[in-house]
C-alpha cells in the first residue's frame, strides 16, 4: 500500500467517527428537550437551569434537531452507498460530510422560519395549542425531512424566492 492511500484510508475513519459524533449529539438534545425543556443548553445565552426557553425557541430547537438527525441519516447512508457499495468514495467527498451540520442547522432554522411565516404550508397541523408534544414531533419530522434532502428544500427555497420577488416587484 503506498504512502498516499495509507493516509487516505485513515482519513476516511474520521467521517463516520464525525456522523457518529453528531448523531448521538443531537440523539442527546432531543431527549434533553422533551425531558428538560433544554435546560442543559441555556448557559450558551447566560442563564441557568431554571431558565426556560420561549416557545418559539422550543420548537425552532426540534426542528434543528430533525434537521440534524436528517442530514445524518443522509451522512450515513451515503457513506456506506459510496464507501461499501460503489467503492467510488473519494477525499473530495469529506468536505461534504464535515460541512453536511451546519447546512443541517441553516435547514432547520430556514425551514422552521418558513413554517411559523405562513410561506410553507403543510398538510398537517403543528399548533402548539392543543398538543405541544405534537408540535415537537411535527417540527422535529419537518426538520428530518427537510435536513435529510437539503437539496430538494434549497431548490424549493429558489421557487419561492422567485414567486416572493415576482410579488414584491408587481406593487
Amino acid at each position: 500500500m503506498s504512502k498516499i492511500q495509507n493516509a487516505y484510508s485513515k482519513i476516511v475513519v474520521i467521517v463516520p467517527l464525525y456522523i457518529f459524533a453528531y448523531t448521538l449529539g443531537a440523539v442527546w438534545l432531543l431527549f434533553d428537550g422533551w425531558l428538560n425543556q433544554f435546560s442543559s443548553i441555556t448557559w450558551l445565552w447566560g442563564g441557568d437551569e431554571r431558565t426556560q426557553f420561549p416557545e418559539l425557541i422550543y420548537f425552532l430547537n426540534f426542528a434543528i434537531i430533525g434537521s440534524l438527525l436528517g442530514s445524518a441519516l443522509l451522512g450515513i447512508t451515503s457513506f456506506h452507498r459510496y464507501k461499501a457499495i460503489e467503492k467510488s468514495f473519494e477525499v473530495d467527498h469529506i468536505w461534504g460530510y464535515f460541512f453536511l451540520p451546519v447546512l443541517a442547522l441553516v435547514v432547520g432554522i430556514l425551514v422552521f422560519a418558513l413554517i411559523q411565516a405562513g410561506l410553507f404550508v403543510l398538510a398537517g397541523n403543528v399548533s402548539s395549542e392543543k398538543s405541544p408534544e405534537s408540535a415537537t414531533l411535527g417540527y422535529l419530522a419537518i426538520g428530518g425531512v427537510a435536513g435529510y434532502n437539503w437539496d430538494v428544500f434549497i431548490k424549493k427555497l429558489q421557487e419561492l424566492s422567485v414567486s416572493v420577488l415576482k410579488s414584491q416587484s408587481k406593487e
